[in-house]
């Protein structure tokens, strides 16, 4: 009896403190804002999983705030760790996204990982099926640069 009490508690403070290393509060549209290299308003068209720890999505961008995410194509991608605070999005799905340039991340962060755009889940993303993706961008377009 003891033995399965010990295994249940040990298994229940593994799975809480897997759940614990992604808890925040998604910021408002201001401070997303102000800790984004750009925002994007975009569909994804594929994602991929591409290593264990590591997610790319392929998105159309519909819309972009603070910096010139794309060139002559509307294709942008975006890259998520699926290890802690992941925000991976479904194909299909239209989001808003705060996304950090990979030279602005910190060096332990960069290490092996691919130049380009990254987002977490703690960055203030939204689907558009919330109504905060509204908000966001009711404030991004009276307040963020268009690009």
């Amino acid at each position: 009896m003891k033995k399965k009490f010990f295994s249940f508690l040990l298994l229940l403070l593994l799975a809480s403190s897997q759940a614990m290393a992604c808890r925040c509060a998604n910021p408002g549209p201001k401070r997303a804002y102000a800790g984004a290299d750009a925002v994007v308003w975009v569909k994804i068209k594929a994602v991929e999983q591409v290593r264990e720890d590591m997610a790319r999505m392929e998105t159309e961008v519909f819309q972009s705030w603070k910096s010139k995410v794309t060139e002559d194509m509307d294709i942008l991608t975006v890259f998520s760790e699926t290890v802690v605070c992941p925000y991976v999005g479904q194909e299909g799905e239209t989001h808003l996204l705060y996304l950090k340039r990979s030279s602005s991340l910190s060096e332990e962060f960069r290490a092996g990982k691919p130049e380009g755009f990254w987002t977490n889940n703690c960055m203030g993303n939204w689907s558009e099926s919330y109504p905060q993706a509204t908000k966001h961008i009711q404030w991004l377009n009276r307040y963020g640069r268009k690009t």
